[in-house]
Protein backbone atom coordinates (compact mmCIF):
# COMPACT_ATOMS: atom_id res chain seq x y z
CA UNK A 1 0.00 0.00 0.00
CA UNK A 2 1.47 3.24 -0.99
CA UNK A 3 0.92 6.41 1.40
CA UNK A 4 -0.01 9.58 0.19
CA UNK A 5 2.51 12.65 0.08
CA UNK A 6 2.18 16.47 0.59
CA UNK A 7 3.63 18.36 -2.35
CA UNK A 8 3.78 22.35 -2.51
CA UNK A 9 3.43 25.26 -5.44
CA UNK A 10 4.69 28.56 -5.39
CA UNK A 11 4.47 30.83 -8.36
CA UNK A 12 5.65 34.34 -9.02
CA UNK A 13 4.72 36.36 -11.89
CA UNK A 14 7.90 37.82 -12.89
CA UNK A 15 11.47 37.00 -12.51
CA UNK A 16 12.36 39.86 -10.50
CA UNK A 17 9.80 38.79 -7.97
CA UNK A 18 10.85 36.11 -5.16
CA UNK A 19 8.55 33.29 -4.12
CA UNK A 20 9.94 33.49 -0.40
CA UNK A 21 6.74 34.45 1.72
CA UNK A 22 5.31 31.82 -0.37
CA UNK A 23 7.82 29.08 0.70
CA UNK A 24 8.13 30.14 4.21
CA UNK A 25 3.65 29.64 4.30
CA UNK A 26 3.94 26.24 2.60
CA UNK A 27 7.45 25.00 5.20
CA UNK A 28 5.60 26.17 7.91
CA UNK A 29 2.56 24.56 6.98
CA UNK A 30 4.58 21.24 7.07
CA UNK A 31 5.66 21.05 3.58
CA UNK A 32 9.43 19.61 2.65
CA UNK A 33 11.51 21.98 1.27
CA UNK A 34 12.03 19.34 -1.83
CA UNK A 35 8.62 18.37 -2.13
CA UNK A 36 7.80 21.89 -3.10
CA UNK A 37 7.74 22.90 -6.99
CA UNK A 38 8.16 26.49 -8.25
CA UNK A 39 7.56 28.39 -11.50
CA UNK A 40 8.32 32.10 -11.93
CA UNK A 41 6.29 32.94 -15.14
CA UNK A 42 3.56 34.35 -15.82
CA UNK A 43 0.32 32.80 -14.98
CA UNK A 44 -1.15 33.55 -18.62
CA UNK A 45 1.34 31.12 -19.72
CA UNK A 46 0.18 27.80 -21.18
CA UNK A 47 2.94 25.69 -20.35
CA UNK A 48 4.51 26.41 -16.49
CA UNK A 49 7.53 23.84 -16.07
CA UNK A 50 7.19 23.66 -11.64
CA UNK A 51 3.42 23.20 -12.13
CA UNK A 52 3.39 20.58 -14.99
CA UNK A 53 6.36 18.19 -13.33
CA UNK A 54 4.02 18.78 -9.76
CA UNK A 55 0.80 17.15 -11.87
CA UNK A 56 3.10 14.63 -13.36
CA UNK A 57 4.45 13.42 -9.95
CA UNK A 58 1.17 13.69 -8.03
CA UNK A 59 -1.35 10.17 -7.54
CA UNK A 60 -4.31 9.27 -5.90
CA UNK A 61 -4.14 10.13 -2.50
CA UNK A 62 -1.46 12.69 -2.11
CA UNK A 63 -2.25 16.72 -1.60
CA UNK A 64 -1.21 19.70 -2.88
CA UNK A 65 -0.88 22.85 -0.90
CA UNK A 66 -0.59 26.22 -2.45
CA UNK A 67 -0.38 29.82 -0.70
CA UNK A 68 -3.83 30.47 -2.59
CA UNK A 69 -5.56 29.35 -5.42
CA UNK A 70 -4.65 31.83 -7.94
CA UNK A 71 -1.03 30.36 -7.84
CA UNK A 72 -2.81 27.32 -10.03
CA UNK A 73 -3.99 28.86 -12.92
CA UNK A 74 -4.19 31.83 -15.36
CA UNK A 75 -7.98 32.33 -14.59
CA UNK A 76 -11.00 31.73 -12.37
CA UNK A 77 -11.84 29.12 -14.67
CA UNK A 78 -8.41 27.37 -15.39
CA UNK A 79 -7.91 27.41 -11.56
CA UNK A 80 -11.25 25.41 -11.21
CA UNK A 81 -10.39 23.24 -14.30
CA UNK A 82 -7.47 22.32 -12.48
CA UNK A 83 -8.99 21.96 -9.15
CA UNK A 84 -11.64 19.33 -10.60
CA UNK A 85 -8.84 17.71 -12.88
CA UNK A 86 -7.16 16.72 -9.66
CA UNK A 87 -10.23 16.03 -7.58
CA UNK A 88 -11.09 13.72 -10.38
CA UNK A 89 -7.65 12.06 -9.66
CA UNK A 90 -8.04 11.65 -6.04
CA UNK A 91 -5.86 14.60 -4.86
CA UNK A 92 -6.47 16.91 -2.53
CA UNK A 93 -5.93 20.24 -2.65
CA UNK A 94 -5.05 23.27 0.24
CA UNK A 95 -4.83 26.63 0.45
CA UNK A 96 -3.51 28.65 3.20
CA UNK A 97 -5.40 31.52 1.92
CA UNK A 98 -8.59 31.93 4.31
CA UNK A 99 -12.00 31.45 2.69
CA UNK A 100 -10.19 28.99 -0.07
CA UNK A 101 -11.77 25.97 1.01
CA UNK A 102 -13.46 23.94 -1.61
CA UNK A 103 -13.43 20.52 -0.34
CA UNK A 104 -16.95 18.95 1.44
CA UNK A 105 -20.45 19.65 -0.29
CA UNK A 106 -20.36 23.41 0.60
CA UNK A 107 -17.19 24.09 -1.50
CA UNK A 108 -18.10 22.10 -4.12
CA UNK A 109 -21.06 24.23 -4.45
CA UNK A 110 -19.24 27.36 -4.35
CA UNK A 111 -16.64 26.18 -6.94
CA UNK A 112 -19.63 24.93 -9.42
CA UNK A 113 -21.32 28.38 -9.50
CA UNK A 114 -17.45 29.55 -9.69
CA UNK A 115 -16.94 27.91 -12.59
CA UNK A 116 -20.26 28.98 -14.35
CA UNK A 117 -19.68 32.62 -14.01
CA UNK A 118 -16.34 32.10 -15.26
CA UNK A 119 -17.47 30.32 -17.96
CA UNK A 120 -20.31 33.27 -18.92
CA UNK A 121 -17.60 35.71 -18.18
CA UNK A 122 -15.07 34.09 -21.35
CA UNK A 123 -18.54 33.82 -23.33
CA UNK A 124 -19.51 37.16 -22.80
CA UNK A 125 -16.21 38.34 -23.26
CA UNK A 126 -15.75 36.83 -26.77
CA UNK A 127 -19.24 38.30 -27.81
CA UNK A 128 -17.79 41.89 -27.21
CA UNK A 129 -14.71 40.68 -29.28
CA UNK A 130 -16.93 39.82 -32.14
CA UNK A 131 -19.17 42.70 -31.67
CA UNK A 132 -16.12 44.71 -31.90
CA UNK A 133 -14.62 43.09 -35.15
CA UNK A 134 -17.81 43.46 -36.92
CA UNK A 135 -18.40 47.20 -36.25
CA UNK A 136 -14.78 47.81 -37.42
CA UNK A 137 -15.12 45.96 -40.57
CA UNK A 138 -18.65 47.39 -41.26
CA UNK A 139 -17.11 50.90 -40.52
CA UNK A 140 -13.82 50.21 -42.72
CA UNK A 141 -16.63 48.86 -45.37
CA UNK A 142 -18.13 52.23 -45.40
CA UNK A 143 -14.23 53.99 -46.01
CA UNK A 144 -14.82 55.30 -42.43
CA UNK A 145 -10.91 55.18 -41.23
CA UNK A 146 -11.11 52.95 -38.52
CA UNK A 147 -8.83 52.69 -34.79
CA UNK A 148 -5.45 52.18 -35.41
CA UNK A 149 -2.76 53.96 -37.80
CA UNK A 150 -4.26 55.16 -41.08
CA UNK A 151 -4.14 53.07 -44.16
CA UNK A 152 -1.35 54.36 -46.66
CA UNK A 153 -1.41 52.49 -49.84
CA UNK A 154 2.31 51.66 -50.80
CA UNK A 155 1.90 53.78 -54.13
CA UNK A 156 4.77 55.04 -56.09
CA UNK A 157 5.40 57.79 -54.36
CA UNK A 158 5.26 56.88 -50.86
CA UNK A 159 7.91 53.86 -51.89
CA UNK A 160 10.19 56.76 -53.40
CA UNK A 161 9.57 58.64 -50.16
CA UNK A 162 10.63 56.29 -48.11
CA UNK A 163 13.94 55.26 -50.07
CA UNK A 164 14.45 59.17 -50.34
CA UNK A 165 14.62 59.30 -46.22
CA UNK A 166 16.48 56.25 -45.64
CA UNK A 167 18.94 57.62 -48.49
CA UNK A 168 19.46 60.20 -45.95
CA UNK A 169 20.16 58.53 -42.33
CA UNK A 170 16.77 58.35 -41.09
CA UNK A 171 15.74 54.86 -39.19
CA UNK A 172 13.22 52.48 -39.73
CA UNK A 173 11.08 53.98 -37.31
CA UNK A 174 11.55 57.82 -37.92
CA UNK A 175 10.43 57.06 -41.54
CA UNK A 176 7.03 55.13 -40.23
CA UNK A 177 6.60 58.34 -38.53
CA UNK A 178 7.30 61.24 -40.75
CA UNK A 179 5.04 59.22 -43.99
CA UNK A 180 2.44 57.72 -41.50
CA UNK A 181 3.44 54.24 -42.74
CA UNK A 182 3.68 50.84 -39.89
CA UNK A 183 7.02 49.89 -39.80
CA UNK A 184 6.21 46.62 -41.19
CA UNK A 185 5.36 48.62 -44.31
CA UNK A 186 8.61 50.49 -44.46
CA UNK A 187 10.73 47.70 -44.10
CA UNK A 188 8.85 45.85 -46.95
CA UNK A 189 10.05 48.80 -48.88
CA UNK A 190 13.86 48.64 -48.21
CA UNK A 191 13.75 45.30 -48.27
CA UNK A 192 12.66 45.17 -51.60
CA UNK A 193 15.36 44.61 -54.41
Amino acid sequence: MTTSKSFGYARVSTTSQTNDRQMDALTAAGIDATDIFTDKISGARQSRPGLDDLLSRVRQGDRITVASLDRLGRSALHVLSTLADLEERGIEVRSLKPGEDFTGATGKLVRAVMTHVAEWERSMNAERVAEARAARASRAAEGEQVAGRPRTAMTDANITKVKKLRAKGHSAADIAKLTNMSRASVHRVLSAK
